[in-house]
Formats: structure tokens, sequence, C-alpha cells
């Protein structure tokens, strides 16, 4: 086992159907020879080979030292991607991944785009399952007495399909729980820089209430800089509105927003910002930011103000 548990196998087979004569005879040699091999009988399932597909998690959560793949005609013509592991495994050979160890079964012809010529294979004519068994034994001890740490099973697939799939804004993104997101790390950030500024002269103090963040540094006395922003507003209720100078009564303008977004290209929530004067901006251009990026953008801002009044 390993230390969070999970089981540990020297190998781990993949073959069709119409071989398991030849395959169990060299699993069952393996296991006589004191190797533990993840064997799909000995799961009480028929789901390695043809019906890979329906445990495809329990071989997932399996870690083994070597996958042998006994190729045969037959398992090439498996169909894709209902079979997708049979692909993965001859994208893995093709690559040369040492933690396959393939077996050429009859007299299958693999394409050389499957199976580069410099890759090492054996022929299952070439020896019966018990002596098989032996070349595995000692490739497995080898592998023991080098260190070689097992493998997760679906790790290697994984590396092998590299495959580009769709970027999607997930089904599980909201808007809205996103902009109370951005709201509470803004407030959070805030709160947190305050008491930073009152060794350098400034005394800051956040306010927070459900649907307003207020920030309001004084210098000797006298307000130098008022943020106020409200989730939701004029705007929208899908937006952050930002305002300055809101301490002043004949103040109360709106200096940018922002809009939660899922930026399919980053994979990542990110906001779509108008900024009308809030970071220095003139006309209203507008930008993209992480949270983060607009909250450090903002204090940087925040700081060039601040260092006029010194």
């Amino acid at each position: 086992m390993s230390p969070d548990g999970e089981q540990i196998y020297d190998l781990a087979v993949s073959f069709a159907g119409e071989h398991r004569d030849y395959v169990e005879r060299a699993v069952r040699s393996c296991q006589q020879r004191g190797l533990r091999v993840f064997y799909d009988r000995d799961m009480n399932n028929e789901w390695w080979g043809r019906s890979f597909i329906r445990e495809q998690r329990e071989v997932y959560s399996s870690r083994t030292r070597y996958f042998v793949p006994f190729i045969s005609t037959e398992y090439l013509a498996k169909p894709i991607p209902m079979d997708e592991f049979s692909a993965a495994m001859m994208t893995a050979v093709k690559q040369g991944d040492g933690y396959i160890l393939p077996v050429l079964m009859d007299e299958v012809q693999v394409p050389s785009d499957l199976l580069h010529p410099h890759i090492h294979y054996l022929r299952a004519k070439d020896y019966s399952p018990e002596q098989l068994a032996e070349q595995l034994h000692a490739r497995v001890r080898q592998a023991e007495n080098a260190g070689q740490q097992a493998r997760e099973v679906g790790e290697v697939v994984q590396e092998a399909l590299n495959l580009r799939l769709p970027k999607v804004v997930p089904a599980g993104f909201s808007k809205y729980e996103e902009l109370q997101v951005v709201f509470d790390y803004f407030g959070s950030q805030f709160q947190t820089a305050a008491p930073l500024l009152r060794p350098r002269g400034f005394i800051c103090t956040v306010n927070r209430i459900p649907e307003r963040i207020s920030v309001r540094i004084e210098h000797n006395g006298q307000t130098v800089y008022s943020l106020d922003i409200y989730k939701g507003g004029n705007m929208g209720d899908d937006k952050l509105t930002f305002g300055l100078g809101h301490h002043r009564s004949f103040s109360n303008g709106i200096n940018g927003w922002a809009e939660p977004f899922f930026d399919r290209a980053a994979e990542i929530p990110k906001l779509k910002m108008l900024d009308f004067s809030l970071l220095g901006s003139i006309g209203g251009s507008e930008r993209e930011f992480t949270k983060e990026g607009l909250f450090n953008a903002l204090w940087e801002r925040i700081v060039d103000q601040l260092e006029q009044h010194r």
C-alpha cells in the first residue's frame, strides 16, 4: 500500500478478450513469482479490455510500476472513442514511455506511426506465458532496485491522450456568486492593508456593510482619499461600482464599474472594468483584470495619490 492507502501493483495488463488464455497464464505465473498484478478477473469484473469504460474509475485510482498492453489485431480494432484507453496506451507506446511494456500477439502488424522502430517490445510467439512472466519479473525487480516509483494509470492516460478540449464557461460559474467573492476579497484586502499606512502618517479606516465598502484615508486631520465600492447599484446588480469623494455630500458620481465574467481562454474568472477616472484613465477605457490584479492596480493608484500629500 502507498502512504495514502492506495493499492500499488507491479504490473497492470490490458488485452483483447480473444487472448485471455495466454494472458491469464502469464498473470498467474507472475503472481506465483510474488508480483502484484492488476487483472480484471481478480476484480470480478470484465472491465479491462472490451468493457473498460464501465469501470474506468477503478482503473484510474490504481498505481502500478508497469503497464503491459497485449497488442493484437483485435486490440487495435476496438472502436474509438469507446475504447479511449487503448488509444491512449498506444500513444504512450509511440512516445516511448518506459512505463509501457508492449507485448505483440500473433503476427499483428503495428503501424509505424503507433510503434516506433526504436521502441523495445516482446512478441508472444517467442515466449510461453511462463517465460514471459520471468521476463516481467526481472524487469520489475530491476525497477525496484533502481527506486522506480509506481504511477497512477489515469495520470499516464492523460499524458498519452494529450488532446485539446473545448474551453467553455463552467456550468457552475455564476457572475453573482463571483461578484460576492470579489466584493468580499476587496473588503478583506483593504482591511489588511489599512494598518500598514499608519506608520507612514496616514490613518485608513474601512467600513464594511452588506452592499458597500467605504475606505477613508486621513492625513494631518484632513480626508485625502475617499473610495466607496458598491455591490450592485445604478449600473446593474451584476456589477461593482466605484465612487471617489463620496464623503462630500456634493459628490456621488461613478468613477468606474467592474463586471465579473469567465475568461474562456485563460479558464479563470475575471472582471471587465470600465474606468472613467478611478485608475487615472480619462474618457472611459475598458480593461480586464483578475480580482487580484484590479486590487493591486487600485492600491498603486491610491499610493500615487497619497504621495502627493507628503
